[in-house]
């Protein structure tokens, strides 16, 4: 059988089409560069407010000239710098999370798509192999007139149907060349793509427990929060300063002293009230962390209880339904051939067979869809 899919040199498997997004999707790698600014800033944390140096000259004491060189260098509390670098680190691996969950939900699409035209391929198949058993119902109908077993009626009809498939069949190869410009646009590619056509279209359950990449990020938002709030409380200790200065009197040089001193704030209300503020944020983080948490593991509940469903059905199928549809194709053409049944009811049967057939692949790909959606929330590429 041909395969109607836009030529390449070689085909594509769902993880090389994975990774092909991943490396080229522009989102995921702009994340890359702002995560590289950031880490870049964490040596920052420990800057130091610039040194003071001033230089006062001239008649200060009884002597025509003297001087004095000061210098002094101001701090922050110590506890200011450690947690700035902490939180500065924290944003870090925020932005990792972001990326990680960019690129999940980056496989899900392709992976959604690309399954999406293996059911479309196979599909397909199925419209193929309803002309193919056509063409043979035409010239069986024609032979049947010209030996004057039936009237023109039935030839007409059959020619009709077998028109009615051909359209079905045009149809699907569209749709299948405006699915694959979908994954080129997910994979930033304009070159032509194949997909594994011989794949099993419904996907394997996930037996392993993955880590769910939005209960990730609302983790590490939260360890954020909590530094900020522990930036703030550094902030009420006072600020101090050192300094050393060089002067001259009544014309002597080289007299040295040195200076400290403390930034004491008049009032706390300010900074108090912006720990606050980090707190409230601090506990929004916890409950949207909890949220997620509640939400991930309902939906994966509801996800896998769908799997059961879906595979029940698909049993019926594969156990009753599809046995049924093959005997009732065989049966009905081989009647008709032989005279047994007219056009009429060959066609109802055998179109009840086709039926039964495609509701097969789409309950396949509302299985395979589920499964992919289950991956997503497992955190499973």
């Amino acid at each position: 059988m041909p395969r109607l899919i836009i030529v390449s040199h070689a085909q594509i498997s769902v993880q090389q089409a994975i990774e092909r997004a991943s490396q080229n999707n522009l989102t995921l790698k702009t994340t890359e560069l702002t995560q590289q600014s950031q880490k870049a800033l964490i040596g920052s944390a420990w800057q130091l407010p610039k040194l003071s140096a001033d230089l006062a000259a001239g008649q200060t004491q009884s002597r025509p000239f003297d001087y004095t060189l000061s210098a002094v260098q101001s701090f922050e509390p110590f506890g200011v710098y450690r947690n700035r670098a902490k939180v500065l680190a924290q944003q870090v691996n925020v932005t990792q999370k972001q990326q990680e969950i960019q690129r999940n939900e980056l496989a899900f699409s392709v992976k959604q798509q690309y399954y999406q035209i293996l059911f479309l391929y196979k599909n397909r198949q199925l419209i193929q192999a309803q002309d193919t058993l056509y063409v043979k119902a035409l010239e069986a109908a024609k032979s049947r007139y010209k030996t004057g077993e039936t009237n023109q009626l039935e030839v007409v009809a059959s020619e009709t149907n077998r028109r009615e498939i051909q359209n079905r069949r045009t149809v699907i190869d569209r749709e299948i060349q405006l699915a694959f410009m979908g994954l080129q646009t997910l994979l930033y590619s304009n070159e032509s793509l194949m997909i594994d056509t011989l794949l099993n279209l419904q996907r394997p359950t996930p037996s392993q427990e993955g880590i769910n990449r939005y209960a990730a990020l609302a983790t590490e938002e939260s360890q954020l929060s909590r530094n900020f709030t522990d930036l703030e409380r550094a902030q009420l200790k006072p600020d101090w300063r050192i300094g050393a200065a060089n002067q001259s009197i009544e014309g002597k040089l080289g007299f040295m002293y040195l200076s400290g001193g403390l930034g004491i704030p008049l009032t706390n209300k300010p900074q108090k009230a912006r720990i606050e503020a980090a707190k409230v944020g601090e506990q929004a983080s916890e409950n949207q962390l909890k949220a997620i948490q509640f939400q991930t593991e309902a939906n994966t509940k509801i996800l896998r209880e769908s799997l059961q469903k879906l595979q029940t059905t698909l049993n019926y199928y594969e156990q009753s339904a599809l046995p049924q549809a093959e005997l009732l194709l065989k049966t009905a053409y081989k009647q008709f051939r032989l005279g047994d049944i007219e056009y009429v009811e060959f066609f109802q049967n055998t179109r009840q067979a086709w039926q039964i057939r495609e509701a097969y692949l789409t309950e396949q790909l509302r299985f395979t869809q589920t499964v992919i959606e289950l991956e997503k929330w497992l955190g499973i590429e």
